[in-house]
């Protein structure tokens, strides 16, 4: 390794300090857990810092950083559904109670729903799963197109169809709830 393919501390510190906020906000936005969110954000930096510096040379290592912090979020919330984790609600350290005098109920409720969305999320083709994440993260069309390296015209057209076959997912599983919900009711003898 040369001189040229190693980061200069105050560089990478930077990078580092410019980018941390946002790479785990975007990562907690998939994980339940904070920590999950943390040490996928540490294990994207630690692959940055392997990379060296070429990452950052065209100026595009926000781009990278998004698009290696969404996919391997992904990767650790469909590990999680595999085993099930997903399921526990009771320890969802991201999820706020809300400061509004809102129910246990009605907190229980959200949380529900968001665990809903995180499964309809985990089974989307990856880059759709990325283009939704990256859109509701607060990033703009040209920064996603920057991101996931696509054409800046074609991140509506791809925006929506990943919205539209995530509705359709989201949609399925709301059915076959409702369809389990009269059988576990029987099987309680209500």
């Amino acid at each position: 390794m040369s001189m040229s393919d190693r980061w200069v501390d105050a560089e990478f510190e930077a990078i580092f300090r410019e980018h941390y906020p946002r790479i785990v906000r975007v990562a907690r936005r998939v994980l339940q857990r904070d920590s999950d969110a943390e040490e996928v954000c540490a294990d994207v930096f630690l692959r940055l810092y392997k990379k060296g510096p070429n990452v950052a040379a065209g100026g595009l290592v926000g781009g990278w950083l998004y698009r290696t912090a969404t996919r391997a979020s992904i990767d650790v919330l469909r590990a999680n559904q595999r085993r099930g984790i997903e399921e526990e609600l009771g320890g969802n350290e991201f999820i706020p109670v809300n400061g509004d005098g809102g129910s246990p109920l009605a907190d229980l409720l959200r949380r529900e729903r968001i665990v809903e969305i995180r499964g309809a999320l985990a089974k989307l083709h990856l880059e759709k799963a990325q283009l939704l994440l990256l859109r509701h993260s607060g990033l703009s069309y040209r920064e996603i197109a920057e991101a996931m390296q696509l054409s800046f015209n074609s991140v509506g057209t791809k925006l929506a169809r990943a919205e539209a076959e995530f509705s359709a997912l989201y949609e399925r599983q709301q059915r076959q709830s409702l369809k389990k919900q009269p059988l576990q009711a029987a099987k309680e003898g209500r």
